[in-house]
């Protein structure tokens, strides 16, 4: 058999065997898309506090769960920005699914407004490092990681000034 390094890429052997993978990027920033707004929705008051049970359901498989194995399978393509951003978020929804959860089913009491807002402010600077990791990709990239550090410092400007409900 000849040696196919050598060949030109027109005349080399197609093994229809290779698996090929192609990008979780999609699947993964939908369902942080996706989850966000509905929570977001339920935070403006735009969707009634009835809804909370599915957005924290939503929230822990498709924003938690479908994140973390995107992110996975960006490690495994050797994208490893994708798969710390998307791994690292999907826990974020994991967590806070988990938590809403406790809250209900335990007699945990809630967070004062000080842990809530330096707990907002902690994954606001993750963001924001994140977003100066996209200044040499493409602009969409940039303004989703930017729009979503906004989000988070808001998000704890909110939960800190008793006048904004959250």
């Amino acid at each position: 058999m000849a040696d196919t390094a050598e060949m030109p890429v027109e005349t080399k052997p197609v093994n229809p065997h290779v698996a090929t993978t192609c990008t979780a990027g999609p699947i993964g920033l939908t369902a942080f898309g996706i989850t966000t707004i509905l929570l977001n929705f339920l935070n403006a008051e735009l969707i009634g506090k009835d809804t909370i049970t599915l957005i924290i359901c939503y929230g822990m498989f498709h924003g938690g769960m479908i994140q973390i194995l995107a992110g996975m399978w960006e490690v495994y393509r050797g994208n490893i920005f994708g798969g710390c951003a998307f791994t690292s978020y999907g826990g974020f929804w994991m967590g806070f699914a988990l938590f809403e959860i406790l809250m209900v089913i335990t007699e945990l009491e809630p967070p004062s407004k000080d842990g809530k807002v330096v707990w907002l402010i902690v994954w606001g600077i993750f963001t924001l490092l994140n977003f100066a990791g996209t200044l040499n990709a493409n602009r969409v990239v940039q303004f989703v990681f930017a729009s979503l550090t906004a989000l988070f410092f808001l998000l704890a400007a909110g939960v800190n000034n008793e006048d904004i409900h959250i």
